[in-house]
């Protein structure tokens, strides 16, 4: 989420927080995307399909990074 929204990492790196405090962390991702304007209650396709003027996208999984070669 900090990637795709662009956020900085602070006060601390992002695994220190979910590992101190999980409820913390959750509490300020759904802030951050409740202030962005995003609609929980809809789910995350219902956001999608809503930025995009009611256009269904299409999920596809992310490129496969490929391993080491010999």
């Amino acid at each position: 989420m900090r990637k795709q929204l662009m956020l900085e990492e602070r006060p601390c790196n992002d695994c220190l927080v979910h590992l101190c405090c999980d409820a913390c962390a959750l509490c300020q991702e759904y802030r951050e995307l409740k202030h962005r304007g995003f609609d929980m209650a809809i789910g995350w396709q219902g956001n999608l399909e809503r930025q995009n003027g009611g256009a269904t996208m299409i999920a596809s999984a992310p490129p496969i990074e490929q391993g080491m070669n010999r």
